[in-house]
């Protein structure tokens, strides 16, 4: 009786481990599929907001800027245009929502915000204002930016660690270097005609004409029919006063002037001028909105010390 008693213990330590190996084996297995369709997902290309950033002049910083303000520069273009994101294990963490990434070479910077998600969260007006606000952010360190923006397919990786390829990154490429041509970020036009027609690009809570109002409000287009990111006019509501804005259209008028005096090739020149119209034309237009009584000379007398007719002329670029 011991002995069968014994036995069928023993046998059931056996069954025992018998099922926790094959469970392990399971899990094993399970492990090594999730893996193969981490790797599948990350070789696949995906629909991304892609944006081709350079830094204008810098060939000309090259020859009249020492290493050490280059780096600088080089190294404040990455932190503007690089999101802070947290670092999430698995694929379906990543595509909760729309999510940026950047990645750089030299001067460069690509960013690619992938759109094809769970939540809906309206990924092309977050792109357009976060590159509005890296627009900002350069400007106030003296750096002037041009870029092409597309939207298609691209490869990001898994967790968007790279590499970035695509058919959208050599659009927005070309773009950049063949059509932005002034210091602007220009949107492709299939790519707008893209957001208008692709819900993925909506906030899920916003129907179309609300969206694209918002999508309105940072665009402007240009003499040449290129629809930009409008970082002069756009910017009003990004400062937290309206004194705050005019000292931010002050540096920008000094750089403008600045890079004007140093610009002696008509092809380079050229790019100040077109900046210049574009920085008056919005002085144009603050000026007109103080003599239609929208906005108070008598409170911006008080809050700036100055007459508002005497600090918009001090604002325009004379050329």
């Amino acid at each position: 009786m011991a002995d069968e008693e014994s036995g069928r213990a023993a046998g059931a330590i056996m069954a025992a481990i018998d099922k926790a190996v094959a469970q392990g084996r399971r899990r094993r297995a399970k492990v090594e599929r999730d893996k193969a369709k981490a790797r599948a997902d990350a070789a696949d290309y995906e629909p991304g907001i892609v944006t081709f950033i350079d830094v204008l002049g810098f060939r000309a910083m090259l020859v009249d800027r020492p290493a050490g303000e280059i780096h600088d520069i080089i190294l404040s273009l990455r932190e503007f245009s690089t999101p802070e994101v947290e670092h999430s294990r698995r694929m379906k963490e990543v595509r909760l929502s729309s999510r940026a990434f950047a990645e750089s070479v030299s001067d460069a910077v690509v960013r690619v915000r992938v759109f094809n998600t769970q939540h809906s969260d309206g990924a092309f007006f977050q792109e357009l204002l976060d590159l509005l606000h890296i627009q900002i952010q350069c400007i106030n360190h003296g750096v002037l930016i041009r870029a092409g923006l597309a939207i298609g397919n691209v490869h990001v990786g898994l967790n968007g660690t790279g590499p970035v390829f695509g058919p959208a990154m050599v659009r927005a490429y070309d773009i950049e270097s063949g059509e932005a041509i002034y210091p602007r970020i220009v949107i492709d036009e299939a790519a707008y005609e893209h957001f208008l027609s692709d819900a993925r690009l909506h906030n899920e809570n916003h129907d179309l004409e609300e969206e694209t109002e918002y999508v309105s409000r940072l665009l402007r287009t240009g003499e040449d029919g290129a629809r930009f990111i409008d970082y002069l006019g756009a910017s009003e509501d990004e400062h937290d006063a309206f004194e705050d804005y005019v000292a931010f259209l002050d540096r920008h008028a000094a750089l403008i002037r600045q890079n004007l005096a140093e610009a002696y090739k008509a092809s380079i020149r050229r790019k100040y001028l077109w900046l210049a119209r574009y920085h008056n034309d919005i002085v144009s237009e603050i000026r007109s909105r103080f003599d239609a009584g929208q906005l108070s000379a008598a409170n911006f007398r008080a809050v700036v010390g100055k007459e508002a007719t005497d600090v918009l002329d001090e604002l325009i670029v004379r050329y």
